[in-house]
């Protein structure tokens, strides 16, 4: 009866210790699951976050770039088109307040993207005539030339033919006026041209200027999702004493460019 009893405990014994070191086992796996999907979640954050930035970058860029686009043949606002995307995808990952704010920032660069498109048209219009007029200026300046040929080989030809001659002078001359007519339509042009695109660099400057700032707390939330949270305060005092700098640039340079209008 000893015998038995003793083996129970030993029983009792092994099997309470089996299930301790199953429950520390069990335990210890879903600490390491945790900590893989932690890291996954880290490193698919940190390219996504980084992406977003680069795609920001590119953003602003694009909008200065407008005025020089044409809009028959290409998508103007495709330039965005990699920042909202990117934008999209880490709204997936984000933490809910990081994906607020860059939720917020998004809608408000595609606002901003609708505004300048209509403040962008004229300087659009003067390009399409700008490449009208150099059109006719070139097909102008090729029948000049032509008939010139055709002047120099009657001229050296020893046939004198004063009545064609005349007729071939009077098409010079058309042409003549046809190439500098069109020049003038294309210099006209361009400076409706240049005048459209200061007024826009002008709107598009203020408009970055008034959209940086809330910016700040963006590039802030992406550093903590990120685990690079130390002194995140200090980093944003530094970050808005930077903007005020910028900002004071900014300014000048607008004034700057209506002076120049």
């Amino acid at each position: 009866m000893a015998i038995d009893s003793q083996a129970a405990v030993r029983q009792f014994a092994t099997t309470a210790g089996w299930r301790q070191w199953r429950s520390r086992i069990q335990v210890q796996l879903k600490h390491d699951a945790s900590e893989k999907a932690k890291e996954r979640t880290a490193v698919l954050r940190r390219e996504v976050y980084l992406r977003v930035v680069e795609e920001l970058v590119k953003a602003n860029s694009h909008l200065a770039g407008l005025p020089n686009m044409d809009p028959a043949k290409v998508n103007v606002s495709e330039g965005l088109q990699g920042f909202f995307a990117a934008a999209a995808r880490l709204q997936l990952i984000a933490e809910p307040r990081t994906a607020l704010l860059v939720n917020k920032l998004v809608g408000e660069y595609g606002e901003m993207l609708i505004e300048l498109l209509a403040v962008v048209q004229p300087a659009h219009d003067a390009k399409i005539d700008i490449g009208i007029a150099d059109q006719h200026y070139t097909k102008a300046q090729g029948e000049a030339t032509r008939v010139l040929g055709e002047m120099t080989k009657l001229n050296e030809s020893g046939k004198p033919n004063p009545e064609m001659f005349r007729a071939l002078g009077n098409s010079f001359d058309f042409h003549q006026q046809q190439s500098a007519q069109f020049a003038g339509d294309r210099g006209q042009a361009w400076d409706r041209f240049n005048s459209a695109n200061l007024s826009f660099q002008r709107t598009t400057l203020a408009k970055l200027r008034d959209l940086a700032p809330r910016q700040i707390p963006v590039l802030i939330e992406l550093r903590r999702d990120l685990g690079l949270s130390a002194d995140l305060e200090g980093l944003e005092a530094q970050m808005e004493q930077q903007w005020k700098r910028m900002e004071e640039r900014f300014n000048a340079l607008i004034e700057s460019l209506v002076q120049r209008d």
